[in-house]
């Protein structure tokens, strides 16, 4: 009887082993219980590619990038095609407090104020683009100054374009450098010094050469700082002050800076330099989704994947987001510039893309590879956003999807600073092929195994 009941028992344990073998000889897609039970067979790698909208739910378009007041240089430039100006950018530069009071030498004395200018000047430390310039340049600096608000970008517009210049500077191309001097009218400087006026100038230029209208570029730097450890120099405006009193200094030179933004940027109300584009980039062709241009676009891209390779144990070797674009011969120049994956860390309230889209992890956080090309070439784009140094669906995980979107952002390296952009196909790309991809190489999920 005894010997009875242990076969019997012995049964369940005969059933289990005979699943777990006939479990090792299948080729598994899903589970993990042969890795499980035999340690010896190796885990199965799959692959799978995910088309449009099994990749995105949304790409939309981001314009006015960076925004007002954030910019690390304010682009100064012009473009010329053959039917003209193809794209026109200029900056704004503020100085709101300007030194209007004459220092004594008898320190008991009251000061008194500067009375006249006998000298003004505009300059800047700026980064050229000698590449792009025929013969000469021509810098003009007008008054912009209105009394509008700071947001209202149109009325300033229209003042680049109407107002005469109260100074001018011509550099021949093998005399452009990082520094320039502009002259300015001192009778409109007095005027606004004496008379406890603000100054606001606007800077353009003119490219000229052997056949009339030519490019130009440079990039200045809006921010000035006086501390020896970050020491660089923006926009200054200087003059020679005179005062009424006789003294033992009866002039001297007086130095502003222009307004700087704080570190986490100004709020648009409190408007540092910025800079104005007065002739953007032309539309782009209706199939296609700019990267890049003036004004500055990016593209808010957020994933739509299955939760089951996201949220689940599922491992994930490698992602890599397959991207079409078509050429852009808008400018022809050769060198290349990045396309720029960066990884959106809004969280799913942030429901206004355009504040998504600026919401974004440092670089470091995620280290996904940029990729350089011409704009100007029809191709395929290849952005690696899981590998063994980069893994954005690691961070997806760690944070979960009540605390950050599944998003990234696409940018140009020359963001705010060169015409140049990306034309990318998206989901409504007429031709599937040249709709976004979305290549998976993982290792399934664990299905059970012993305790």
């Amino acid at each position: 009887m005894i010997v009875h009941r242990a076969r019997h028992r012995l049964l369940p344990f005969l059933g289990f082993a005979l699943l777990a073998l006939a479990a090792c000889q299948e080729n598994l897609a899903g589970g993990a219980a042969c890795p499980t039970l035999c340690p010896g067979q190796q885990l199965e790698v799959h692959d799978t590619v995910l088309v449009a909208d099994q990749v995105f739910d949304t790409t939309e378009i981001v314009n006015g990038m960076p925004p007002l007041g954030t910019e690390t240089q304010l682009l100064v430039a012009r473009y010329a095609d053959s039917h003209g100006d193809s794209v026109v950018s200029g900056a704004v530069l503020r100085y709101d407090s300007l030194q209007r009071n004459f220092p004594r030498t008898d320190t008991t004395k009251p000061f008194v104020p500067v009375t006249s200018v006998t000298a003004a000047s505009l300059q800047f430390t700026s980064t050229p683009d000698t590449s792009l310039i025929r013969d000469s340049v021509r810098f003009e600096v007008i008054d912009v100054d209105a009394n509008v608000p700071d947001l209202d970008t149109a009325t300033i517009h229209q003042l680049f374009l109407t107002r005469p210049a109260i100074g001018t500077l011509n550099v021949n191309k093998d005399s452009v450098s990082t520094a320039h001097s502009v002259p300015l009218d001192t009778a409109f400087v007095r005027q606004h010094v004496t008379t406890g006026k603000r100054i606001r100038l606007g800077v353009r230029v003119f490219g000229y050469g052997s056949s009339g209208a030519g490019n130009a570029q440079f990039g200045i730097l809006p921010i000035t700082s006086t501390s020896s450890a970050t020491s660089q120099t923006g926009s200054i405006l200087q003059y020679m002050g005179k005062a009424t009193v006789a003294d033992t200094i009866d002039s001297l030179s007086f130095v502003n800076y222009s307004v700087s933004k704080s570190s986490g940027g100004p709020e648009f109300k409190y408007l540092a330099n910025y800079q104005l584009v007065l002739k953007g980039s032309p539309p782009a062709p209706s199939s296609v989704r700019p990267v890049g241009g003036l004004p500055s676009s990016r593209l808010y891209m957020r994933f739509n994947l299955p939760s089951a390779l996201i949220d689940s144990s599922t491992t994930i070797v490698r992602a890599t987001l397959i991207l079409h674009q078509q050429g852009d011969q808008t400018f022809s120049r050769v060198d290349s510039v990045s396309l720029t994956p960066r990884v959106v860390i809004a969280s799913p309230n942030v429901v206004d893309i355009s504040k998504a889209a600026i919401l974004l992890a440092e670089p470091t956080t995620v280290p996904l590879l940029a990729v350089r090309v011409n704009p100007n070439e029809t191709r395929t784009d290849t952005l690696v956003l899981v590998s063994k140094t980069a893994n954005l669906v690691t961070l997806w995980r760690a944070e979960g999807p009540r605390l950050m979107q599944r998003a990234i952002v696409l940018q140009s390296s020359g963001e705010g600073r060169d015409p140049r952009r990306f034309l990318l196909y998206t989901n409504s790309a007429a031709a599937d092929s040249l709709r976004p991809r979305l290549h998976l190489t993982y290792i399934p999920r664990s299905g059970f195994g012993l305790p």
